[in-house]
């Protein structure tokens, strides 16, 4: 009875560390992928059910390219977060939204037809403009609903002689009606919570041998290890 009620308990602990099927980001991992040849360059990063996100930087002219993304392959819709019109820049063309860490990417406008520009050759627009870090947004709809999704850029600056380039760092995207923010890689990012560090007792009073034993046993093999090692001691 004593053993059985061991494999009871290795076995609760086993059934409880199951993960159950549910809605989740998908995350690239670290990819890196730098656009800066001289000639035009284009590279694809898939998503799911079909749809592609594809990174381009085309040559324009002798250190000029344009910079520019688009998505396609989903069935009913793809489209690009754009960047917000203004009194002083009342006309989109067509350009994508730079995006601070922690944007939550549904809160905006989304441009139609899944194309979107970081910038001209010639510098000529707001925005991507200096160096640095940022995210653009992204949605697509495969036939089971909206998913939206965010790609980290880091941008080398517009002008001789940046000229456009960037590098692709990383992307990720949910699943339909998954809300996400720009860097989320995980689900439930804003609920986890760390156990904090055990502490080590001098005065800590020791299990007596059933407690122990018990304890042990229901780690499973490694406890059971233990518990005979704890045996031998004795």
């Amino acid at each position: 009875m004593r053993w059985t009620s061991y494999a009871i308990a290795a076995g609760a602990t086993a059934v409880a560390g199951t993960p159950t099927a549910e809605a989740e980001i998908h995350y690239s991992g670290p990819i890196n992928f730098k656009f800066e040849s001289r000639l035009s360059e284009t590279h694809s990063f898939p998503l799911s059910q079909g749809a592609v996100l594809v990174g381009i930087r085309e040559e324009v002219g002798f250190y000029e390219h344009d910079a520019y993304f688009k998505i396609q392959g989903a069935a009913v819709s793809n489209e690009l977060r754009e960047y917000p019109l203004t009194s002083s820049f009342p006309y989109s063309n067509s350009l994508v939204a730079a995006l601070p860490r922690g944007s939550v990417v549904s809160q905006g406008y989304f441009r139609r037809f899944g194309f979107g520009r970081l910038q001209y050759y010639n510098c000529g627009w707001p925005n991507w403009f200096e160096p640095g870090t940022h995210a653009i947004g992204f949605r697509f709809n495969s036939g089971r609903g909206m998913q939206y999704g965010w790609v980290r850029i880091k941008f080398a600056g517009c002008g001789f002689p940046a000229d456009n380039k960037f590098i692709v760092k990383d992307y990720a995207w949910g699943d339909p009606g998954d809300q996400i923010k720009t860097g989320q890689k995980q689900l439930h990012e804003d609920k986890a919570q760390i156990a904090p560090p055990s502490t080590k007792s001098t005065g800590a009073a020791p299990l007596s041998g059933t407690q122990g034993s018990l304890g042990l046993l229901a780690l499973g093999g490694v406890g059971l290890q233990a518990w005979r090692r704890s045996r031998r001691v004795d």
